[in-house]
């Protein structure tokens, strides 16, 4: 399966997944299910037992918002796992309540409904790592292929399972604390860390995977700008992104979009990717400061394999718009200008009244309609 086959058929399942109606007493709960659980090529994939009701069934987004969201987060910053580097899911994908509205375990058989989808969420997405949070997730993975673990025996302990690592884990709720505390929850984390960091190792020798269209825009804009910094090739790639949903309704890419310090952060852009897909790049780090220089123009696309015709004639206006209107800005300027979108806008103000922390928050998620197109 290519990268194209793949991303149509994650947006495929996410159709699927939104329009499920199998458990009653969830129907009107969200599908906390999408682009916002991560790359679709992550090393690991962390598995919970179901979205809370004042996290994840809020702000959509696997394992945020709420006092698990927030200790999940922390235990990953700690040791060095970026979460958009990651695939977060759920056992299962929507919000379990009892009959005064509070969060509740999920049943046996909401669970097995569940489990398809969990499936083929590791057939899309192939992690190499897989990391349970809880003994509802261990169980969801038993469904699919029997593996006899139990967490109070083989926590943190690495068994081969379904073709992958499988590390079972405690869920970084805070009634998990009381069995397994939040150091021993962070070495059980740099377990999954240390396991992920060797099959990257072994990954990387074989080169990344990237998007073409990606790499088709990413050649444009270089067409137009052979050299730039590496902070402003990301600025500009949201703008283009922000400006085609603007003017035709959609994103040209599905590309994993998130808030960083600086602003906004392509996931396909990173720099192991922007290498392979294009060899010729030349990157120069100094000072901490990462610039990139294209080859000319007019040798660019002919020392590429990367097919032009990805992007047609509208898009190649608006990429080459954006970029004859914001290539010649200052760092600080782009990173000004992609502040004033709507969607950063709004995170913005999210965080200055206290709401929640919102880096690593995805931005400019494919609409129902846009998955549909």
């Amino acid at each position: 399966m290519d990268d194209l086959q793949q991303r149509q058929a994650f947006e495929q399942l996410v159709i699927e997944v939104t329009a499920c109606r199998k458990c009653p007493r969830m129907n009107k709960s969200e599908r906390v299910f999408g682009y916002s659980c991560g790359g679709l090529n992550a090393s690991v994939m962390f598995i919970g037992e179901a979205p809370g009701r004042l996290g994840a069934d809020d702000t959509l987004i696997p394992f945020h918002g709420d006092q698990a969201g927030h200790n999940f987060e922390g235990l990953l910053l700690q040791v060095g796992i970026n979460r958009y580097e990651s695939f977060v899911t759920n056992a299962v994908l929507c919000n379990p309540k009892d009959e005064k509205g509070n969060n509740a375990t999920p049943t046996i058989d909401e669970v097995r409904n569940c489990s398809v989808f969990l499936r083929r969420q590791l057939d899309l997405v192939r992690p190499g790592v897989v990391a349970t949070l809880g003994a509802v997730a261990l169980k969801a993975t038993e469904i699919i292929e029997a593996h006899g673990l139990s967490i109070a025996d083989h926590v943190r302990k690495e068994k081969k399972w379904y073709g992958r690592t499988l590390i079972p884990l405690y869920h970084p709720g805070q009634r998990a604390l009381v069995h397994r505390s939040f150091s021993n929850q962070l070495s059980d984390y740099q377990a999954v860390a240390e396991a992920v960091s060797g099959r990257r190792r072994r990954k990387m020798r074989s080169g990344g995977k990237y998007s073409p269209k990606v790499a088709a825009i990413v050649e444009l804009i270089l067409s137009q700008k052979p050299r730039m910094s590496y902070f402003a090739l990301h600025k500009l790639f949201y703008l283009i992104e922000v400006a085609a949903r603007k003017e035709i309704g959609k994103r040209l890419t599905n590309s994993y979009i998130v808030r960083q310090k600086d602003g906004p952060y392509c996931v396909d852009l990173h720099l192991a990717k922007l290498k392979t897909m294009m060899p010729t790049l030349y990157v120069d780090v100094r000072h901490s400061k990462v610039s990139l220089t294209a080859q000319p123009a007019r040798d660019l696309f002919n020392t590429q394999s990367h097919d032009r015709s990805l992007l047609d004639k509208l898009e190649e206006r608006i990429v080459i718009s954006i970029v004859r209107r914001y290539g010649g800005c200052s760092d600080a300027e782009l990173k000004r200008r992609s502040y004033l979108t709507s969607e950063m806008r709004d995170i913005l103000r999210a965080e200055k009244r206290g709401l929640r922390n919102m880096f690593n928050v995805p931005l400019l998620l494919p609409t129902p309609e846009e998955l549909t197109l």
